[in-house]
């Protein structure tokens, strides 16, 4: 079962490490899921795309989600940060077909330098709970 919690309880726990926003495509994986979440591709059944192409973009969103998001503590122990943009971030497409507009970012594996990476969501598949350690609103 995940664990939720607010961006400041999370920041003063060391759930949110800093993360490499110069380096977010240094790895083969982390290009191929940028590629994946940039570009639609009417081969892939369900893919949530960027609204743009941009590398500098894509960087800003996973550097303002690190800044401003409440972090997922995932059933495996991975620390993802999910950051309600309150802006179209992008779109979900299901075989080829654009279906809606998304505006949350989710950031995963924010603490594995070498596979963190982001795509966008839509707010309306996420609840609020509350922080397991201050009682606030997360996003989750």
């Amino acid at each position: 079962m995940s664990r939720y919690y607010c961006h400041e309880c999370a920041r003063r726990r060391g759930y949110i490490g800093e993360v490499d926003a110069d380096n977010l495509m240094g790895t083969g994986y982390q290009l191929e899921k940028y590629l994946k979440h940039t570009c639609p591709a009417s081969s892939e059944a369900i893919q949530s795309v960027f609204a743009t192409a941009s590398s500098s973009a894509y960087r800003d969103y996973v550097v303002n989600a690190s800044l401003a998001g409440s972090v997922e503590i995932d059933y495996r122990g991975r620390k993802n940060i999910i950051w309600a943009a309150g802006e179209k971030t992008g779109f979900l497409h299901e075989h080829g077909v654009l279906k809606h507009p998304e505006n949350v970012v989710k950031v995963v594996l924010s603490s594995d330098s070498g596979r963190v990476h982001a795509y966008t969501q839509s707010s309306t598949e996420f609840a609020c709970a509350s922080c397991l350690s201050c009682g606030g609103v997360v996003l989750f």
